[in-house]
């Protein structure tokens, strides 16, 4: 009985370890993204609405776009482009995420405290496609860090709802 107690608790840590360790899956994009051509022409809060002023960033829709590009962007082509106009939808996926239990705010965070976008989502400015996986692997561990370096508040019920 204790041999297959022990195979099943070797079972599960390698399974945790597993999907610990191992990188996220990229997501496809829904359509090619330049952010290092915007980026070169304005701020992060131009398209993500509210990065600093407000908990969530919003993620640009095809009405900003469109305000823009009168025609189709480059690398997108023109039947793609038609479609999301009359959609009115871009279906991008999200990269990064918080557990259901956890807090954040891009207020408090990039507003208030002035951190720069770069040190929690590190190169997208200078990316040249688009982005399918989160490119720093946020977890509390890189949180506690930061905020240990930064002098913040460690206090569970800050971030932990």
């Amino acid at each position: 009985m204790t041999r297959y107690l022990s195979a099943f608790a070797v079972a599960i840590v390698v399974a945790v370890l597993w999907i610990r360790l191992l990188p996220a899956r990229p997501l496809p994009q829904p359509m090619h993204y330049n952010h290092a051509v915007h980026t070169e022409m304005m701020d992060c809060e131009m398209c993500h609405v509210g990065a600093r002023s407000a908990e969530r960033a919003g993620i640009p829709q095809v009405d900003l776009c469109a305000s823009c590009h009168e025609e189709a962007p480059p690398n997108i082509s023109t039947a793609q482009w038609e479609q999301v106009v009359s959609d009115r939808a871009i279906a991008w996926q999200r990269v990064t995420r918080l557990p259901t239990h956890a807090f954040f705010s891009h207020r408090r965070h990039a507003g208030i405290a002035a951190i720069e976008c770069t040190t929690c989502h590190g190169d997208i400015p200078t990316r040249t496609v688009a982005v399918t996986s989160a490119p720093i692997h946020l977890d509390m561990a890189a949180c506690l860090s930061c905020h240990a370096e930064e002098g913040a508040s460690d206090d569970c019920a800050a971030c932990h709802r």
